[in-house]
């Protein structure tokens, strides 16, 4: 629930989104403007991935980030101390694992297309 009406942050995004990408394909801009607000057309398309899956994925990486380090509670400054303290193996499969997941959730953020490679 939000106490915010309609439209929502995503939505907006979404339509500034939309409206860049027409404009971007219209020949009304000289093509290094086009260029730029395709830029920016990016830069806005993560911004709203991040808003729409961003809490998810912290949710989720902070439940494993605990499990791997053993805690209750996971940091990343906690994950480092206990690799500079060998308390976790950089090699072991689990902390690759942990990584691996991690990278492919930022790519879903940065740019999914990625993943499609």
């Amino acid at each position: 629930m939000t106490v915010f009406d309609r439209p929502s942050a995503s939505e907006l995004l979404d339509a500034v989104i939309d409206f860049i990408n027409a404009e971007t394909k219209s020949e009304d801009y000289p093509a290094n403007k086009r260029f730029k607000l395709q830029i920016v057309s990016n830069v806005l398309s993560i911004i709203k991935r991040e808003l729409d899956l961003g809490k998810k994925i912290n949710e989720d990486f902070s439940k494993l980030g605990a499990d791997l380090i053993k805690e209750k509670d996971f940091s990343a400054d906690k994950l480092a101390e206990k690799i500079r303290n060998n308390e976790i193996d950089i090699s072991d499969k689990s902390f690759i694992d942990f990584l691996y997941k991690l990278t492919e959730k930022k790519i879903d953020i940065d740019n999914p297309k990625y993943k499609k490679i």
